[in-house]
């Protein structure tokens, strides 16, 4: 049989390897987060640059698909980015409570 003290250990080093998963995961969602939000907010400038050109230089109507830009925006810009910021959050509150049972392992 076992003794506690090994069960202890193998549970904590099963929790460090969960840990150590959760921190890596998290730092590569975090990473595509900040280039989903660069790509966006370029996309988003050349939309509306697009606009204020057209309008500026009066070179007709603005067609129906730019004179429509802020929900083309809003909704390419958020539609991803809040799935994301869910899942980051969802790791960091699995993180804690790893963290958590660590913590109370050891009391």
């Amino acid at each position: 049989m076992e003794d506690a003290s090994d069960v202890s250990q193998n549970t904590s080093a099963q929790e460090r390897m969960i840990l150590r998963r959760i921190e890596l995961s998290a730092a590569s969602i975090g990473r595509l987060i900040n280039v989903i939000s660069v790509i966006a907010g370029l996309i988003a400038l050349i939309i509306i640059l697009s606009v204020v050109v057209i309008a500026v230089s009066g070179r007709g109507a603005i067609p129906p698909e730019l004179s429509n830009w802020g929900g083309i925006i809003l909704g390419f810009y958020f539609g991803q980015f809040v799935n994301l910021v869910k899942d980051y959050m969802g790791i960091i509150n699995a993180v804690d409570q790893v963290r958590g049972n660590q913590q109370d392992a050891r009391s």
